[in-house]
């Protein structure tokens, strides 16, 4: 079965080997001058962050290398690992992409990440109506990819 379907995919011409953010963030993170000790936990969130930006169809606009660029920026962000500025420039200059693009794409990053974070939230809150609201204010970055809801 499996080798008609290569059949089928071959004369219809459709390639399936696409290129995903996840591709990039290794190349990325090479590139950026990070202790090497927080390198584990940076990859771990800028995962978690393109999986949530595929449940997402505003990133749908964006190329996997912008995402990617996006979701590293925001990681180190989150983490407070930057310094302002200089990091988006660097991002930018890595990728060759637009600084400006690239602030927007990460803003939106950021944004999907608030309002997922929003909804646990609320859902936290109508299955444990006991839990103070300083308990559910303690919700951090999720740190895996089994940790989002779809």
């Amino acid at each position: 079965l499996q080798e008609w379907e290569l059949v089928v995919l071959g004369k219809l011409k459709w390639n399936l080997a696409a290129v995903t953010p996840h591709d990039f963030i290794e190349h990325i993170l090479r590139k950026v001058p990070l202790p090497k000790d927080k390198l584990l936990l940076i990859r771990k969130h800028a995962q978690t962050f393109i999986a949530l930006c595929a449940t997402d169809f505003n990133f749908a606009m964006y190329p996997p290398s912008m995402i990617a660029t996006g979701s590293v920026g925001a990681a180190i962000c989150g983490l407070q690992l930057d310094d302002g500025d200089s990091l988006t420039d660097l991002l930018a200059k890595i990728t060759n992409t637009d600084v400006d693009c690239l602030k927007a794409c990460q803003e939106q990053i950021e944004a999907v990440l608030v309002n997922s974070l929003q909804q646990v939230r609320q859902q936290q809150q109508q299955s444990n109506p006991s839990k103070t609201v300083d308990q559910l204010d303690q919700a951090s970055t999720p740190t895996d990819v089994r940790d989002i809801n779809l």
